[in-house]
């Protein structure tokens, strides 16, 4: 099958995605809208056919470039002649591709399109619900995200649900080699890695940690990651008497995380929107208490005092009682995480769910 992987920028879930198609034994052709931000450090890989056009070089704006990028787009589309378009975000890539009149055509949710974009971007909601209602089949990696594009009309049979997961045999429990080299006097060390966007809320962990390491000062606070509010967290930092328990240690290479997750106690994200982050399923995975907001992505693999604990949204004051009674009771985690592993091997296994993609091309086309 020939496949137009048509994408916002380049990211690691671009780079499974892409290897997973290949893998498939079809010929898939990369489409990028844009490049803003540097997500992921591996290269696309070598099978991988990278279209030459006239976007994907810089940043994006849809208000003064929808015309021509609707163009090329079937331009692009009417040259390779691809038995199946993938395509998303939802707000951008799956609506340029609805208007270029593409088909067969596999709209993706990326969770954040459907989770936040549709309700704080002018005009988003509307080209959300005609990328659905243009769209041949519907993808996404959660439930919450087939509400959402039930609630803007689309019927919720055409759709292929599956968690994106992970590696279960990589992201697994054992001892991390490289605890000494992040915080050497931690008695108790916190980890989060989302990126530092307001979607990620990574100010709530910040303020809480700093709020609950003055009660248990062997507690320490490592951040993975980048983004644009970066400068406001340090700052929060450096103007706290204890911010130098915080280890900014930047956006990290994939194939290091492993150690990061097991060299920690405890994995914390406050994300305000989110499908399935795979982040939490790779802590899980790892055997890593997790310590999740109560949104509904996270709450369908979270269930509280189960296999890990969730604290309200943006509730710093919760989050820095959760932080310290985790501390306190690191025998109950450890029941937790056992819960936890178990379900990750049950359903989110990357190996057994990525067969999915290839099932929503094929019902994409009639098949």
């Amino acid at each position: 099958m020939r496949v137009l992987y048509f994408t916002r920028d380049y990211t690691p879930h671009d780079y499974r995605f892409l290897n997973s198609i290949l893998e498939n034994g079809d010929e898939v052709w990369y489409l990028r809208l844009e490049t803003r931000n540097v997500y992921e450090s591996r290269q696309i890989p070598d099978a991988v056919h990278i279209v030459d056009w006239e976007f994907g070089k810089e940043p994006f704006d849809l208000n003064t470039n929808e015309e021509s990028a609707v163009k090329a787009l079937q331009k692009v589309f009417s040259e390779l002649h691809p038995d199946v378009l993938h395509s998303g975000p939802l707000t951008d890539c799956s609506y340029l591709a609805a208007k270029a009149g593409l088909h067969p055509h596999t709209a993706m949710s990326w969770g954040f399109d459907l989770g936040r974009e549709i309700e704080t971007i002018p005009g988003a909601r509307e080209r959300a619900a005609f990328a659905l209602e243009h769209a041949d089949w519907f993808l996404g990696d959660c439930y919450v995200e087939l509400d959402k594009a039930a609630e803007l009309g689309y019927d919720k049979k055409r759709a292929t649900i599956f968690p994106w997961g992970i590696d279960t045999l990589r992201f697994s429990p054992g001892k991390g080699k490289i605890r000494q080299n992040i915080q050497n006097d931690a008695d108790f060390l916190i980890l989060s890695l989302r990126t530092m966007e307001p979607n990620y809320d990574v100010e709530t962990v910040v303020r809480a940690f700093l709020s609950a390491v003055k009660t248990e000062p062997s507690m320490r606070l490592v951040l993975l990651g980048d983004g644009s509010q970066m400068p406001k967290l340090k700052n929060i930092a450096e103007n706290d008497p204890d911010g130098n328990k915080i280890s900014f240690m930047g956006r990290q290479q994939n194939e290091k995380l492993v150690e990061y997750y097991r060299s920690c106690d405890l994995y914390v994200s406050a994300s305000i929107v989110d499908g399935s982050s795979v982040s939490l399923l790779e802590a899980m995975g790892c055997g890593i208490p997790v310590l999740m907001s109560d949104i509904p992505g996270n709450l369908e693999w979270v269930s509280n005092e189960e296999n890990g604990l969730i604290f309200p949204t943006k509730d710093v004051n919760e989050l820095t009682e959760k932080m310290l009674y985790c501390f306190r009771n690191r025998n109950i985690l450890e029941n937790y995480s056992v819960s936890a592993r178990k379900l990750i091997e049950e359903k989110a296994d990357w190996d057994k769910n990525k067969s999915k993609i290839h099932y929503a091309y094929r019902k994409a086309r009639g098949e």
